[in-house]
């Protein structure tokens, strides 16, 4: 059963103490929601060492077992794809939940992440989707079959980065697949 929710404060001392320098930044937003009867909530966006990426995951679990809003991966150019998880504490209770976001780099030429699908099984959708599209390899990700591409894809491709491989490829199999179900129908 669950306890008291803490407050956003806490959560934010109780993470500080488990991780300690593996934050570098973070910070809480308020977000002000009705008109009639004015509610409030709350967010916590976190920058983590990526090194720290799981014991954070985990220090959030022994909170409360927190829905997982979503996993983003962003390649803005450079040699960094930016991680961004969103995590709700207390969801179900009406006004009473928090939101954290959790975020670190991670180097193009380490793209490994621990899985949480062991902690979250519903993470997985996001896992595969972030796999195939930006590359990045889920240690522990029992299911690694595509989701949104064909299975005939090629290798290496992935249609979210920004950097100099293949994209002339991709855009050639890409037309070069829909024509053939075209064809197949007829058009």
């Amino acid at each position: 059963m669950r306890g008291k929710p803490l407050t956003p404060e806490k959560v934010i001392e109780k993470l500080q103490e488990a991780l300690g320098e593996a934050i570098l930044s973070h910070g809480m937003k308020e977000y002000t929601v009705g008109i009639a009867k004015k509610r409030s909530y709350r967010e916590i966006w976190m920058e983590i060492d990526r090194k720290a990426f799981r014991k954070a995951v985990e220090e959030i679990f022994r909170l409360d077992y927190p829905h997982l809003h979503f996993i983003m991966g962003e390649d803005s150019g450079g040699d960094m794809i930016k991680m961004i998880y969103g995590f709700a504490l207390y969801h179900g209770l009406p006004w009473e939940q928090v939101s954290i976001v959790l975020k670190f780099n991670l180097p193009k030429s380490e793209l490994v992440l621990p899985t949480i699908t062991d902690l979250m099984p519903g993470a997985e959708t996001n896992e595969r989707e972030i796999r195939e599209m930006l590359g990045i390899e889920f240690e522990g990700l029992k299911n690694k079959r595509h989701l949104f591409l064909p299975d005939d894809w090629p290798e290496g491709k992935y249609p979210w980065r920004r950097d100099e491989y293949g994209v002339e490829d991709m855009v050639k199999h890409t037309h070069k697949s829909v024509k053939e179900i075209r064809k197949g129908r007829g058009e």
